[in-house]
């Protein structure tokens, strides 16, 4: 579960902190397309962050729980330098 941002978001600044919510303990991925997915692990009450970098205009981000295809969400944020 992503809580912060919502999904639709513009944002103004070219990186957002992406923050959710799993079991504590689970391994939370970042699916980057063309490219080397990042994880990062659900602290004891089961937060998470990532740190992304946007492109301008729209950027389409999808997270799941491990390699549980199933729990994928993806996020949209729109990026504005301007």
């Amino acid at each position: 579960m992503i809580v912060d941002p919502v999904d639709g978001v513009t944002v103004f600044e070219p990186a957002i902190l992406v923050r959710g919510l799993a079991r504590p303990g689970s391994t939370i991925t970042r699916d980057i397309p063309m490219w080397f997915d990042e994880h990062t692990t659900a602290d004891a009450i089961g937060h998470w962050t990532f740190a992304v970098v946007l492109n301008e205009g729209e950027n389409v981000l999808t997270f799941r729980v491990g390699d549980d295809t199933s729990t994928e969400v993806t996020l949209v944020v729109n990026y504005r330098s301007s």
